[in-house]
């Protein structure tokens, strides 16, 4: 069994005995021998066997040496083999001829094996050198082959060397069709942009603004389809020659991608603006709505605060032609504009019942009624309604769905609790909901505290409510002339930054000046 190290000789030579001793030269070599008799089975046998080493004697019937070292230099290619002539021959002419026809060594017969032994220890050399040479190639193309951009070398006047693998998908060009081309074939015709104009850009001086630097150009495959590519270009300068190695990298798909978050970008402003002009429209139409003159009433103080651009809370009061004071906290389902308008009906009917000084009772009913019409399902305002006579020092509330309405002395402190006992309005028809208020009167100054879910159940960044025991304490901590203001400070506090995750609103009616006109 022959060791890794042995080397195939084939040995061409028409007379046994010499073929005999060559034989037993490469044994003691360790070399395993193939013998043919003359040119046609030396061909034949170095394309069956393919050996390390061919001897070659010149001199053979059918086929001499010459021819055959002609036919298996070919058959080799680009792959190395040594071709040494053992030949009786001696004559310059024919030691020329050899060497001429593609012979690497010349040794003459008889032979000497310590010479026979030397050159063939500078054989194995060189092949060994080679076959590291050839394994380093071999791992480069790897390297290369792996790599997913384009690789294109090119000599100095931008004819193709070598490509990757990469690059012929690229382009659709196999190597053969590539190598030895000008680079110019894989731009169009009326641009002058690619590595050949860049290479010679460089050669006039400018390579300062060239090499190393990404420069996005148009490319062109086989097919004769175009597409944009970004080419890198590098200097290499070998012991014998100029190389100029070009980094290509199909970009189409990044840049439809890039074409289409622009586009959607762009959408989405659209929308966004649209979105906008809408909403200030709709704000400008709610502002009619809701009479603000009424807001500014001396009996009066409330806050909103949206948690959106757009709120759906909506706090709203009007006086009668009699003096009553009418007030309505409405919180709709949802946020923003969809809320908001849930509330919208109910403000023009609003204003209509304290315009005739309906009773609130009959006031609960007609808002309920018409929400239940308008309304779709899933859909409700939750709403606190109060009333408060103008001569004398009572009133009446009506709560559905919206936390507990407070009765507060001038301290602060909880005289009444007023709980939702209603549902919100537009759930079910008033003679369902049966729709009931609960009186109350006062005797000294008080005032009536209303607010919105938003503002007991903000959390905490630690996840805590602002709770009705928060809102009872704050009340009880501010004068009475600044219960909103104070509200909205402990509010502040409590959310530590944050924004509120719901729309937050409050109303305080002083009871004291609920008989006294607006403005006075």
């Amino acid at each position: 069994m022959s060791s890794p190290n042995t080397l195939r000789v084939l040995v061409a030579d028409d007379v046994a005995s010499n073929r005999a001793i060559v034989g037993a030269f490469l044994a003691k070599l360790d070399c395993q021998a193939v013998f043919a008799r003359d040119g046609v089975e030396a061909v034949a046998l170095f394309r069956e066997k393919k050996p390390d080493v061919v001897l070659m004697d010149l001199m053979m019937p059918r086929m001499d040496g010459f021819e055959a070292i002609r036919q298996i230099r070919a058959l080799a290619g680009e792959h190395w083999v040594p071709i040494v002539i053992l030949s009786a021959l001696t004559g310059e002419g024919d030691i020329v001829q050899g060497l001429d026809v593609g012979a690497d060594d010349y040794l003459t017969k008889p032979l000497s094996f310590p010479v026979f032994a030397a050159r063939f220890k500078a054989l194995r050399r060189l092949l060994d050198m080679q076959g590291r040479l050839y394994g380093s190639l071999e791992q480069v193309r790897a390297v290369a082959n792996g790599v997913i951009d384009g690789i294109i070398s090119t000599d100095e006047r931008g004819w193709i060397l070598s490509i990757n693998r990469a690059a012929g998908r690229i382009f659709g060009y196999s190597a053969g069709e590539m190598i030895g081309q000008p680079i110019s074939m894989l731009m169009p015709d009326s641009t002058e942009s690619g590595q050949d104009s860049l290479v010679r850009s460089y050669l006039e001086g400018g390579g300062e603004r060239v090499i190393g630097q990404i420069r996005e150009v148009i490319g062109q495959r086989k097919d004769g389809s175009l597409f944009p590519m970004e080419v890198g270009v590098s200097d290499l300068q070998l012991p014998s020659r100029r190389m100029f190695i070009g980094v290509v990298r199909d970009v189409s798909e990044s840049r439809r991608i890039q074409r289409r978050l622009a586009e959607d970008a762009a959408r989405l402003q659209r929308y966004h603006d649209e979105s906008e002009r809408e909403q200030e429209l709709a704000m400008n139409i709610m502002e009619r709505q809701i009479r603000s003159d009424w807001l500014h009433d001396p009996a009066v103080q409330y806050a909103v605060l949206p948690a959106r651009n757009f709120s759906g809370d909506v706090v709203a009061v009007a006086r009668s032609p009699q003096g009553a004071l009418y007030a309505m906290l409405a919180d709709a389902t949802g946020h923003g504009l969809a809320a908001a308008m849930s509330v919208l009906p109910a403000l023009g009917a609003f204003y209509r019942g304290a315009a005739r000084n309906a009773p609130l009772e009959s006031l609960v009913t007609e808002l309920n009624d018409l929400l239940c019409s308008l309304l779709p399902p899933g859909h409700f305002v939750a709403s606190a309604l109060v009333w408060l006579a103008a001569a004398e020092p009572v009133g009446q509330v009506w709560v559905g769905g919206v936390p507990d309405v407070l009765q507060v002395d001038e301290g602060g402190a909880v005289m009444a609790r007023f709980p939702s006992c209603q549902l919100p309005l537009g759930i079910r028809p008033s003679d369902e909901a049966l729709v009931a208020c609960e009186a109350f009167r006062w005797e000294g100054p008080c005032q009536i505290v209303l607010c919105s879910d938003g503002l007991t159940e903000a959390e905490s960044p630690a996840g805590e409510p602002f709770g009705k025991r928060v809102l009872v304490q704050t009340l009880a901590s501010v004068a009475g002339t600044t219960r909103v203001s104070g509200l909205l400070q402990a509010l502040e506090r409590h959310l530590a930054g944050q924004s509120p995750s719901d729309d937050v609103s409050v109303l305080v009616l002083d009871c004291l000046h609920a008989g006294c006109p607006q403005g006075a």
